[in-house]
């Protein structure tokens, strides 16, 4: 009949349910997102008070590559690890979950910022075990999210990144 996956017989039916299950998928694809979102800000923060005296990513790698401060790996006193790779850094927490940020060139602010794509989400969801989220899901749940001041859009449909905290950048 119609070719629908969940009912043959009725056409208006599957229509619905498709509809149902894009939905449903659309809001799944959207907490996977904000549970990233949630590690991210949580390991990013404890990463930076175990190094009270780095100020942020950016400062991290100067503290790594200009001022040799700190080795390129390394393991804070809470075991947050980090590792600085070429435009960014791999932080994994004591619980074993990673996030990856890129710094971005941010054209509204004109400076460098912390940023993510779809490729770092899908990583984490695949790290969790919750697979199965396209690349376009992802990209749609976080213009989704940038739409609502959950993420700011730094390049458009490509890099996303935590909005800004009450009182300036974190």
């Amino acid at each position: 009949m119609g070719g629908c996956p969940v009912t043959q017989w009725d056409d208006r039916t599957c229509g619905k349910v498709l509809i149902l299950e894009s939905m449903a998928r659309d809001a799944s694809s959207v907490d996977a997102v904000r549970r990233f979102a949630a590690v991210l800000r949580d390991v990013r923060g404890r990463l930076l008070v175990d190094l009270f005296a780095i100020a942020d990513i950016a400062d991290l790698l100067a503290a790594v590559r200009s001022r040799r401060a700190l080795p390129r790996e390394g393991r804070t006193c809470s075991g947050i690890e980090y590792t600085v790779h070429g435009a960014g850094c791999r932080i994994v927490s004591s619980e074993g979950r990673e996030v990856d940020i890129d710094l971005v060139s941010d054209p509204l602010l004109g400076r460098e910022v912390e940023a993510f794509d779809a490729w770092r989400i899908r990583w984490f969801l695949d790290e969790a075990a919750d697979d199965g989220y396209s690349q376009e899901d992802i990209v749609a749940a976080c213009t989704q999210l940038a739409s609502e001041g959950h993420l700011r859009e730094v390049v458009g449909g490509r890099w996303f990144t935590l909005p800004d905290p009450p009182g300036g950048p974190a």
